[in-house]
């Protein structure tokens, strides 16, 4: 691409104003497209630009990256929250938007707010999972809008790139775009960050760090309904009863309002064998999650599911759930079960202990699972649609 110097314009917000995953997928994308020849170009829009584009060029340091940087002086309320999301999403065919995007762009890339609508160029939107309109009872009113607009503004997007099959099906299933316009891109893991080995002495000092003075599970993700997060404690409770109460439960993850039954697990749990923790060093994340005796990941639906590829390549043993993203993930590489019972739950976590050498096989199949997805393998995908589009 770079020989016809056709430029992406890549969305910027996800480095900077992005969490989570959202900011993985960002970090992890940007710098392989790079290596590959794609000729980027970051924007970002906002009305503080100044402290934004400080801060993008910050992370593109982090990731030993120089790439331009465009900019637009716009309200963050009006791209990215309501109302200004639904007026996007009516806007009507006839009446040109306006032209925030650099005007040197042959391709705008949006990794996860589907704007600007700027009809000079073709839109690449990204869409990661659409669970919200499913489950509407999950999430607040911000997050609605936003998917929304995803809906409404897909169909004109001239490619959409999907995390996953699972998320592919929901996008035909609830938005108008044309099936040949929707690409399943699979994430990717940071093999340098959880691949890395550890030693018995750090593992022991981030247990000490931690109050972790006993063997444990582990799982990572925000305390929310549909991370599961009440069935899962309810599992260990049942786990421990079966195989003693020698055990811990180590959740890492923020807590999200409006989830009681969670909040009533939490306050039934057996004082000092659960342990929640908003974030962890880096070398600390990694170090537990080899020592852990598990790691279960039973969220209800997911878009992709990071933290199950990210505890495979450290080396853990996986359980996770049957349902949405996660089979396509873990492949045969964890212990599969139904996400809505804690029986089965507690059954699988009751196997690894059991059958040390399930839980041997499941690391090594987990490692090699891990190994197929790079994000070099999703920066080529992404560039195929981006090549689909502009030749």
């Amino acid at each position: 691409m770079r020989a016809t110097r056709k430029t992406v314009a890549i969305d910027g917000r996800a480095l900077v104003a992005g969490g989570g995953g959202l900011h993985r997928y960002a970090a992890g994308l940007v710098p392989e497209l790079h290596a590959l020849g794609v000729d980027l170009r970051l924007w970002v829009a906002g009305w503080h630009i100044e402290a934004m584009r400080a801060k993008l060029v910050e992370e593109l340091a982090a990731l030993g990256l120089e790439l331009p940087i465009s900019t637009a002086r716009v309200s963050g309320k009006l791209l990215y929250e309501d109302p200004g999301l639904s007026l996007w999403r009516r806007w009507p065919r006839w009446l040109p938007p306006p032209q925030w995007l650099p005007r040197e762009a042959s391709l705008y890339h949006a990794l996860s707010w589907p704007v600007p609508l700027d009809r000079r160029i073709p839109m690449v939107l990204t869409i990661h999972d659409l669970f919200p309109l499913r489950h509407p009872q999950w999430v607040p009113p911000n997050v609605m809008a936003i998917h929304r607009a995803i809906v409404a503004i897909a169909p004109r997007a001239a490619q959409v790139i999907v995390d996953s099959d699972a998320t592919r099906a929901e996008v035909l299933a609830l938005t108008k775009a044309r099936p040949e316009r929707v690409t399943t891109v699979p994430l990717a893991v940071d093999h340098g960050r959880f691949g890395r080995e550890t030693t018995p002495e750090q593992l022991a000092a981030a247990k000490q760090r931690h109050g972790l003075a006993r063997p444990y599970f582990m799982t990572i993700g925000t305390i929310e309904p549909r991370r599961n997060s009440a069935r899962l404690i309810a599992a260990y409770d049942l786990f421990c009863k079966r195989v003693g109460t020698d055990w811990d439960l180590l959740i890492v993850g923020h807590r999200i309002g409006g989830y009681p039954e969670a909040e009533e697990a939490i306050a039934r749990a057996r004082r000092g064998a659960l342990h929640i923790r908003t974030d962890l060093l880096d070398e600390d994340l990694v170090a537990l999650m080899r020592g852990a005796a598990g790691f279960v990941f039973v969220s209800l639906v997911e878009g992709f599911g990071l933290p199950v590829l990210e505890a495979m390549a450290a080396g853990a043993p996986v359980v996770t759930s049957n349902a949405s993203s996660l089979p396509e993930v873990a492949g045969e590489a964890a212990l599969l079960v139904d996400p809505s019972d804690p029986e089965a739950i507690a059954g699988a976590m009751e196997r690894l202990v059991r059958e040390p050498g399930l839980a041997d096989d499941l690391r090594q199949r987990g490692r090699e699972r891990a190994r197929e997805f790079t994000w070099a393998r999703t920066a080529r995908l992404t560039r195929d649609v981006y090549v689909r589009e502009l030749g």
